[in-house]
């Protein structure tokens, strides 16, 4: 793909705004989704995921749900014309051994989102860390590491970073104090690549002190994501473990949205924060 893929809307964002119109056309036909599971031979849950751009949406099943909706020829040509556009390999696809599927998922909307906003409590912010403190971090959970798949996944972590950089959306990252602080790898190189990263044009890059006392983010990290022709978020996405939930529900992206707004007022302004990172690397 050429550089200029990244200023269109990828194959997720496309899905995702599709998925969003059948259930709008569902709903203003008055059926259920059990009505257009029925319809299509499938399973609720399989009309759960299309709608939400969680599935892959055959051109063949928009036109039946179209004919359910009792849809006219003009619109359906376009739907069905996005359906074909919705299932286009992303260039992350190439990469599908390096991360678990609900993490190519982010991924995918990652790549296309115009802004995002991300409070980390533990851990350095994926694209912010340098290889030798992501090393560390992976020493934690194995016994020995696999060189070759973290030298695949480096580079697929390196070339997401590229094209955030030629994408440049507005990124916004707040860490926690406890980030900076802990101990992971060679954290002098780590700080002072949160120095330079500081002033990067479109990252806006704060740290919550201890000072601030209680915050909305002491019980977990989250990311909030806003896709292209969006006014606010879409996604709060909450990793654990061994998988991610997806949370869309407008109370919740209204909650986590004041949440992170909240969050931004107590930590440090960006200038401060830069004068902290530095404080810490010659200390």
């Amino acid at each position: 793909m050429s550089e200029s893929d990244d200023l269109t809307p990828g194959s997720l964002v496309r899905r995702w705004r599709l998925g969003k119109q059948l259930r709008e056309l569902r709903e203003a036909a008055g059926k259920s989704q059990d009505d257009a599971a029925d319809y299509l031979g499938v399973k609720r849950p399989t009309i759960s995921r299309i709608e939400n751009g969680r599935h892959s949406i055959l051109p063949k099943n928009v036109r039946f749900l179209c004919q359910l909706y009792e849809i006219g020829a003009p619109q359906v040509d376009t739907l069905i014309r996005q359906a074909e556009e919705s299932n286009e390999r992303g260039w992350w696809v190439s990469h599908s051994d390096t991360m678990p599927d609900w993490h190519e998922t982010y991924v995918g909307f990652e790549a296309d989102a115009k802004a995002i906003c991300v409070y980390e409590s533990e851990l350095v912010y994926g694209l912010l860390q340098v290889p030798g403190y992501t090393r560390a971090v992976r020493s934690a959970f194995v016994d020995q590491i696999d060189e070759a798949e973290l030298s695949r996944f480096l580079g697929f972590r390196e070339e997401r970073q590229k094209r955030l950089d030629n994408r440049q959306p507005n990124l916004r990252v707040i860490l926690n104090e406890t980030v900076v602080r802990r101990q992971v790898g060679d954290m002098r190189e780590q700080l002072l690549h949160l120095v330079k990263a500081s002033e990067w044009p479109y990252l806006t890059l704060q740290v919550l002190p201890f000072a601030a006392g209680p915050h909305p983010g002491m019980t977990n990290s989250f990311s909030l994501l806003t896709l292209p022709e969006e006014p606010a978020p879409n996604f709060v996405y909450l990793e654990h473990a061994d998988g991610a939930i997806y949370l869309e529900r407008p109370a919740d992206l209204k909650l986590y949205a004041a949440n992170f707004d909240r969050m931004s007022e107590q930590a440090l302004s960006p200038d401060d924060t830069r004068a902290f990172l530095v404080s810490l690397v010659d200390g």
